[in-house]
């Protein structure tokens, strides 16, 4: 009878499974739209992701509904919908915020969501490692497995082995309290104790945990938070905020607050030592060639304070939203700026209290919540009196301007390095060209890139079956759906792409006017 009752269960939850993936596909998947047709007013991409931290050996990276496998690179975002997988000789790290996650040889994990609050990894095969320092009353972090979910309930030290063939799951706590859930109920297992699962999820054997070589790895070029000063200027969810203690120093500036200065020779600039990555759904990613490269690339501003850059966080946000590149463009829309080398493309880095208005989305309180922290008076950002995004602005004082980085064309669409194939260009030049919002309007090289981008992410759900009254799952029924993306279209010399890949448009006289940001932007609040 109870055997009965439970594949009754199981068969009503499975008929669900498809409805919850449908509703979730319909919230969570990126849109893919042609050029010629506006963005959804309500979309807005993810604002939490993760980095690739550290690459040994072969890691790759599966885009979103991609079948194909590329070579995942130092710094690269990672998110809801994307899966990583190392080969047999190869390890990685992936950092969420504060948390870190190693990847084992052989294998091979998804993103299911990365949402604020709900952190769900696939683990299909392979071995991981977690330290998780971020698991709030309110916070779910979960690890799918063949075998069925595997919740860490409390901070602290974990590893996971999918098993498969012979071999069984395998959940270790170092620190901290795990539950597994599958078709044989629920097990709690404790800290300082490995659970050894059979395929039902019942118990092999319980026994105390013990390092191996992959967990002293783990540990070897993992942090100690305690040691850090940066946790006191931003918040632990700013993803790569803890590479920072180590490659520069904070000073309290009387304009801006807290500022990071690097220690790195004159030469250095922001957004040149790095190449430019079309990456869906933000478009053109900045991805830095340093280790501690990712959070100034992708939050706060760069300011010039007696001769060094400086890089300001602004005001505490405590969920602060990723943005591609913080950086304005120069030159005319899908063009860029002409020079005696040919076409080129300029960008600069904004300055604290100027606006970043990104051209991926058209929600105004995403855009808003973007800038917070950093822009005195976000109510001021606001569309065109036509409806219109200001993406294009003339005679704006913008304090870096002038100090832009141009490379030609050709190094910008292909993804080369910067830094060695820089050009210069007149200041005059740099100075009466128009700027252009976050993007410069121009679309990949590649036709396949684009073709990627137009995709929309595969989801993850989980359905689960609760006791009455109970707090944890006894049965998960998951599937993995893909979402359908339109292909993209060549006709001829024009490249039919998503409309975030940006459009020429009309020259207009746009003025964006956004007070500066004066004193005491590090205070906590």
């Amino acid at each position: 009878m109870r055997l009965f009752i439970r594949t009754c269960c199981i068969a009503m939850v499975a008929g669900l499974v498809p409805a919850v993936a449908q509703e979730l596909t319909q919230a969570e998947a990126v849109p893919a739209v042609e050029a010629s047709a506006p963005l959804p007013s309500d979309w807005s991409p993810p604002g939490r992701v993760g980095r690739v931290s550290l690459v040994s050996g072969n890691l790759d990276l599966r885009a979103s509904s991609g079948s194909a496998w590329v070579d995942a690179e130092l710094n690269q975002p990672i998110f809801a919908g994307e899966a990583v997988r190392t080969d047999p000789r190869a390890r990685g790290e992936i950092r969420i915020g504060a948390n870190t996650m190693d990847l084992s040889n052989s294998s091979e994990i998804e993103i299911a969501s990365l949402r604020d609050g709900v952190t769900q990894i696939l683990l299909s095969q392979g071995r991981i490692g977690l330290h998780l320092r971020q698991a709030g009353e309110n916070e779910t972090v979960e690890i799918d497995v063949p075998q069925g979910g595997v919740w860490l309930l409390t901070p602290g030290t974990y590893d996971i082995e999918a098993g498969g063939g012979e071999a069984l799951l395998r959940v270790a706590v170092f620190d901290g309290n795990a539950q597994f859930a599958g078709a044989a109920g629920d097990r709690r297992i404790e800290a300082g104790k490995v659970a050894v699962l059979t395929e039902s999820g019942a118990a092999a054997s319980i026994g105390p945990a013990t390092a191996d070589d992959f967990v002293a790895w783990c540990r070897d070029h993992d942090y100690d938070e305690t040691r850090l000063t940066t946790p006191y200027y931003v918040s632990r969810y700013m993803t790569g905020y803890a590479e920072l203690d180590s490659a520069g120093i904070w000073k309290i500036n009387e304009q801006f607050g807290p500022a990071w200065f690097p220690t790195q020779p004159e030469d250095w600039a922001p957004y040149r030592f790095g190449h430019w990555s079309w990456i869906a759904p933000w478009g053109w990613t900045w991805l830095d060639d340093q280790p501690w490269g990712f959070a100034p690339s992708h939050y706060g501003r760069w300011a010039l304070i007696d001769d060094h850059w400086a890089w300001v966080p602004g005001n505490y946000v405590a969920r602060p939203l990723y943005a591609p590149a913080v950086v304005a463009f120069l030159g005319t829309p899908g063009i860029g700026l002409s020079s005696e080398e040919g076409a080129t493309v300029a960008w600069f880095p904004l300055a604290p209290g100027e606006a970043y208005w990104p051209t991926y989305t058209r929600d105004l309180d995403y855009v808003r919540n973007l800038n917070v922290g950093t822009v005195q008076d976000v109510a001021a950002i606001g569309v065109r009196a036509d409806g219109e995004l200001p993406l294009e602005t003339f005679n704006e004082d913008f304090a870096n301007r002038l100090l832009a980085t141009v490379v030609p064309r050709v190094v910008f669409t292909n993804g080369r390095a910067v830094a060695s194939a820089r050009v210069s260009l007149p200041e005059k030049r740099l100075q009466n060209a128009p700027v252009l919002m976050a993007s410069p309007q121009i679309a990949p090289a590649s036709a396949q890139r684009v073709a990627r981008a137009a995709n929309s992410p595969s989801i993850h759900t989980t359905a689960q079956l609760m006791r009455k009254g109970g707090a944890k799952p006894i049965h998960t029924a998951s599937i993995q759906l893909r979402g359908r993306a339109q292909p993209v279209v060549l006709r001829g010399a024009h490249l039919h792409a998503p409309a975030y890949a940006g459009q020429p448009r009309g020259r207009q006289m746009v003025v964006l006017r956004v007070a500066h940001s004066r004193g005491g932007p590090g205070k906590k609040g």
